[in-house]
């Protein structure tokens, strides 16, 4: 039996947009729970969906996909989605699949 290894967090939500953390593994499995509440807060009608990453801890192409499925769903809603403080290790995963093509990555 596994147990999930991710949490998700709404920090703040202000004129900006909203931001949440995302914080744990982000593999094939947690990337399944979180996707319905990512879609919902797409959604909501931000300006921007921040995502902080910088207590994401795993990520393999499953959460990569993700992201990349989350982007075109902001788009289609019009909302920007920024992803934040990404560790090193998922910036080089993203670069080898070619995500960070489709992707914002924010440095701050």
């Amino acid at each position: 039996m596994r147990t999930a290894l991710i949490d998700l967090r709404t920090m703040t939500r202000d004129d900006r947009g909203l931001e949440v953390t995302l914080s744990g593994e982000l593999d094939f499995f947690t990337a399944e729970q979180v996707e319905p509440r990512l879609h919902e807060l797409a959604r909501a009608g931000h300006r921007n969906l921040i995502l902080d990453l910088c207590d994401l801890s795993f990520c393999d192409s499953a959460g990569i996909d993700l992201f990349i499925r989350l982007e075109r769903r902001c788009r289609a809603s019009g909302t920007r989605l920024l992803l934040c403080d990404v560790p090193p290790p998922v910036v080089k995963s993203m670069r080898v699949l070619g995500a960070d093509k489709d992707l914002r990555l924010v440095v701050t």
